[in-house]
């Protein structure tokens, strides 16, 4: 099955004013689509919108919310907000706040857990680890996505250990894309 869109999705690590500035001098050497702010906290939110945002990329915001609301407020200049997996019962109450244009992704590890964010209204599901990553224990392997009906894996975007060799394999499988920390280095 071939998908016709395949978002890459850059996830920040440990943030910093010099890690913006770098990624934004390195923006134009990636073929990404969407941008997510994962950090701690708030910190440097208003840096990474006012560096990025020029760049028309889908900015995300991924943090410790404490409750929707907070999700919501912060999460305003940006194209939508991710939920760590610990925030599952976010997802609902969120879909009935969030405006129309700005989406609402999920950290998915298992395909139960996929299937039951989206159910609840996400968006998009990452999934991960596939591949061997340090930190993140046993990968799921490529045949997870066996186990994911095909029409609903346009809204998976695959996470952990992917490379460059990995992409066409993914889209190969109909998956909605892929997502890395690593593999884009500014």
């Amino acid at each position: 099955m071939k998908t016709t869109n395949f978002t890459s999705l850059l996830i920040t690590p440990s943030i910093d004013r010099v890690y913006i500035h770098a990624l934004a001098l390195a923006i134009p050497r990636f073929n990404i689509d969407w941008i997510m702010y994962r950090y701690e906290n708030e910190q440097y939110i208003r840096l990474f919108l006012d560096t990025l945002s020029p760049f028309g990329k889908k900015l995300l915001l991924n943090i410790p919310f404490t409750s929707p609301q907070q999700a919501l407020r912060l999460s305003c200049e940006f194209g939508g907000v991710h939920l760590k997996s610990h925030l599952l019962d976010y997802i609902a109450p969120l879909k009935t706040m969030i405006k129309q244009d700005k989406i609402i992704g999920y950290s998915a590890h298992s395909v139960e857990e996929l299937m039951y964010a989206l159910h609840l209204g996400a968006h998009y599901c990452t999934l991960s680890p596939i591949f061997p990553t340090s930190n993140k224990g046993a990968p799921l392997g490529l045949e997870v996505f066996e186990h994911i009906p095909c029409h609903l894996r346009q809204r998976v975007i695959a996470l952990g250990g992917i490379t460059p060799s990995h992409t066409e394999v993914l889209r190969a499988l109909g998956l909605g894309g892929f997502a890395g920390i690593s593999c884009f280095q500014p």
